[in-house]
């Protein structure tokens, strides 16, 4: 199995998304895993749910997911957008995160999990975040 195969299992990446690649940085202690989607594939607006195509792309967002292989990892993605004909221009929904979120969706549970049961120290500590 190659390294994206097992990186979009793992990180539960499905169509439309697939992963490109992946970057290893042992030195640094994390994993970077970068995500791309389909041509021509039509989006939901997130303010109607209409089906549109791409407008064009926000730039590139990082978001932390759980650790694997005791590394840091970090999905990155270029986010499409859309013209919406009411609502204008707005970036579409990712399957693996909220909207202004800078974490996955697994790893905000994770770190609520941790701050119900520890210290929000000890929590930043276990999740190593700064």
């Amino acid at each position: 199995m190659q390294d994206t195969e097992f990186y979009r299992q793992v990180l539960g990446i499905e169509s439309p998304w697939t992963v490109d690649r992946v970057g290893l940085d042992l030195e640094r202690q994390r994993v970077d895993v970068f995500s791309v989607h389909q041509e021509g594939v039509s989006w939901a607006c997130p303010e109607c749910g209409r089906p549109l195509a791409t407008y064009d792309h926000a730039p590139e967002r990082v978001w932390r997911h759980l650790d694997t292989c005791q590394l840091k990892t970090f999905l990155h993605a270029r986010v499409p957008r859309v013209d919406c004909p009411d609502h204008g221009v707005k970036q579409v929904r990712v399957p693996w995160a909220e909207p202004h979120s800078q974490f996955t969706v697994l790893f905000e549970r994770l770190a609520i999990d941790l701050l119900l049961m520890s210290t929000t120290q000890g929590a930043r500590k276990m999740l190593r975040i700064i």
